[in-house]
């Protein structure tokens, strides 16, 4: 039977540098420590680069390593043109610049540009007085009288991290806004003075060497004008969720044009801005279409919301395979057909580990099954992102208590359930156990534990009579770099075979994704298209033996396996094709 629902003729041959790399980030206080303090630092780095070359990273992006009182783990930022000493000092990044670029290798730093740290000095000084001149650097407002007379914030938006996004300053007597930690306070991109500061700060960084900038949640940098009250929708109490209210705002696209054309289109610049809060298909393509000249692609987040009910990351759901195949299918199609570009990640500093979330990480098939998500990741329309240790399919961490967890947002969310259980029976202290639970699937440390490098203590991350900053996964005897470099078998040495096929072949980058049966429950299978040629991938997303039905439509005769995640012999692809636990496959199609 002849078909032409598997061979759409879709020519993106639109060819840009940064399409067709893979970028790796590094969580740098857990990459690699070289002065024996704990702390990973921009001379361990300089350390790895052979490593990561060897991986096939082709851009580095390094977490926030400006000064910083690290109470958002650097995301907290105090000078954007200073280096953090616990990583080292300027010359020591200038040196890393100049060893990333001998390599072939580009350079991608962090940019918090929607908050600074309360230590910044702009904002030192706009807390000084009223009639400051940085003052309107951020949101100040004067507060609001409750019935009974009790000060009130200036509106009743509630924090992300929960609580009052306003904090109130006895000094002026007046309230700053923070959509996050009160010790990261809001800048005002109203003020055009606040968006020239920061195009001089990305300018400083482009002189430098920098090659492409990753935008913390740069979709919340216009608010609603006047910042009125958020609808309520919890009765309950003065604080509701405001995210409409300061989320794709009414200047946002002005804003980021005016940055593009400002101070990146002055470097051959790779740009990612992360979207939080929500942003759609839609919303998505005015960013990163190519002619209105903004960003180069944005991290969204439905994937990574689809096991939280409502994507509430701590309501953990059962999701299904169909959602996942509809949600990355969305994005897929919506990008080709609207100039547009991907990023392409399961995992970063923010998310769990992959392999412990969407994958299994039982012994028996950790292995397998995170070979099999990078199978898919790789196989994807667009620019593909690992983060640090998911090239060995690292797990997460089973045995830590909550005093081992640093990371604000956990230790805040579990002050809330802790209160929240003690207040309904005050004579005891509370069950925490299903909260420990969630923390241990869906915390943001899970993925920051320091990189297990060998099987020594403290897995080589730095050396064995220094404590780490964080407790290392204590897996580390068994997953580690060392041990997967010497086992042709392992997940490393896949990841690096998966690199390299798919910069062998371009139409992995730009060709069209084509679901193949969308409503499978067990096996993910699509088709990548360019023009006449064709790459089959399937992917069985269980635990269990099952049999993927080829449709006739797609003639596998001359099918050339490139890719398995277990030995194939060499039999023709047959039309049913049985497949063990998480087997993962891709086909180059000749007819």
């Amino acid at each position: 039977m002849t078909s032409d629902t598997f061979k759409p003729l879709i020519l993106d041959l639109d060819r840009v540098w940064w399409r067709e790399i893979v970028i790796y980030e590094i969580y740098v206080q857990s990459f690699q420590d070289s002065n024996n303090d704990g702390i990973g630092d921009l001379q361990g780095i300089i350390q790895r680069l052979d490593y990561l070359k060897s991986v096939g990273a082709d851009m580095l992006w390094l977490t926030p390593i400006y000064e910083s009182p690290l109470e958002d783990q650097g995301y907290d930022i105090a000078d954007y043109k200073a280096i953090n000493p616990m990583f080292g000092t300027i010359e020591d990044w200038e040196k890393l610049c100049a060893e990333v670029h001998k390599r072939g290798m580009k350079m991608m730093m962090d940019m918090v540009f929607n908050h600074t740290s309360s230590q910044h000095a702009w904002f030192l000084e706009s807390k000084q007085s009223r009639d400051n001149p940085k003052r309107d650097w951020y949101f100040w407002r004067k507060g609001k009288v409750g019935k009974n007379g009790e000060h009130l914030p200036p509106n009743n938006w509630e924090c992300l991290f929960g609580g009052s996004a306003w904090k109130y300053d006895e000094k002026t007597e007046e309230w700053y806004l923070h959509l996050f930690s009160p010790s990261q306070p809001d800048l005002n991109w109203d003020n055009p003075e606040v968006r020239n500061a920061i195009y001089d700060v990305i300018d400083f960084w482009g002189k430098k060497g920098t090659d492409g900038f990753r935008f913390d949640v740069i979709n919340l940098v216009s608010k609603v004008p006047g910042l009125p009250d958020a609808p309520i929708k919890n009765p309950d109490k003065f604080e509701q969720p405001a995210v409409e209210m300061f989320t794709n705002g009414p200047n946002i696209h002005k804003y980021m044009h005016e940055m593009n054309r400002k101070v990146l289109s002055k470097y051959s610049n790779c740009t990612v801005g992360e979207m939080p809060c929500g942003v759609n298909e839609y919303e998505a393509s005015e960013y990163v279409a190519k002619e209105r000249q903004e960003l180069s692609m944005v991290f969204q987040f439905h994937h990574m919301d689809l096991d939280g009910e409502n994507g509430d990351k701590w309501k953990p759901r059962k999701w299904e395979l169909w959602e996942f195949e509809k949600v990355l299918r969305i994005w897929q199609q919506h990008m080709l057909g609207n100039n547009g570009w991907s990023s392409l990640y399961f995992e970063n500093h923010d998310q769990a580990r992959a392999v412990s979330r969407f994958g299994n990480s039982d012994p028996r098939y950790r292995s397998v099954s995170a070979k099999m998500l990078a199978t898919i990741l790789f196989a994807l329309r667009g620019t593909v992102f690992i983060y640090q240790g998911q090239e060995l399919g690292t797990p997460h961490p089973q045995n830590w208590k909550i005093e081992d967890y640093k990371d604000v947002e956990t230790q805040q969310y579990y002050k809330a359930q802790h209160k929240i259980r003690k207040e309904k029976d005050p004579s005891k202290e509370p069950d925490m156990s299903e909260v420990m639970d969630v923390i241990k699937v869906k915390g943001r440390d899970n993925a920051r534990s320091p990189i297990m490098w060998n099987n020594s203590v403290n897995g080589g991350f730095t050396s064995p009579n220094v404590k780490p900053w964080m407790r290392m996964n204590d897996q580390y005897a068994d997953i580690n770099v060392q041990a997967q470099e010497r086992d042709p078998d392992s997940v490393l040495n896949y990841y690096k075979k998966l690199a390299h096929l798919r910069k062998q072949h371009p139409l992995m980058f730009y060709g069209a994704y084509v679901p193949v049966n969308p409503t499978d429950p067990k096996v993910f299978s699509f088709l990548r298209t360019q023009g006449p040629y064709r790459s089959l991938i399937f992917c069985n997303w269980s635990d269990t033996h099952t049999d993927f039905e080829i449709p006739e439509e797609i003639d596998v005769d001359l099918a050339v396996p490139l890719i398995a995640n277990y030995h194939l012999d060499d039999a023709p692809l047959p039309q049913t094709v049985p497949l063990r636990p998480y087997e993962a496959r891709i086909y180059s199609l000749r007819n």
